[in-house]
């Protein structure tokens, strides 16, 4: 099942380009099957939270997750593409 970011990330691109829409959703939820195999594969942003890139080509997308290890659980709390600035518009001003 896709992170629940990915739903928001491919609206954009089902307007522009369907097909391209279903590949990141692949893309993602492959993505989210390595985290949950490897949880801390990603790289450590700041405690606890990590960050798992997700190639695509020359570009790609970052998800930002926590690996809560009392509860055997990975929380993914935003997927942005690479070329974004930071997650929920902390770093624009």
């Amino acid at each position: 099942m896709p992170a629940l970011g990915s739903r928001v990330l491919t609206d954009f691109l089902i307007e522009s380009d369907p097909s391209l829409a279903a590949e990141t959703i692949g893309l993602i939820t492959e993505a989210v099957e390595l985290l949950i195999r490897h949880p801390l594969i990603g790289r450590a942003v700041e405690h606890p939270l990590r960050e798992l890139v997700i190639s695509r080509g020359r570009t790609g997308y970052v998800a930002l997750y926590s690996f809560e290890e009392n509860h055997d659980a990975e929380l993914i709390l935003a997927i942005r593409h690479q070329r974004e600035a930071g997650y929920w518009g902390e770093d624009e001003g």
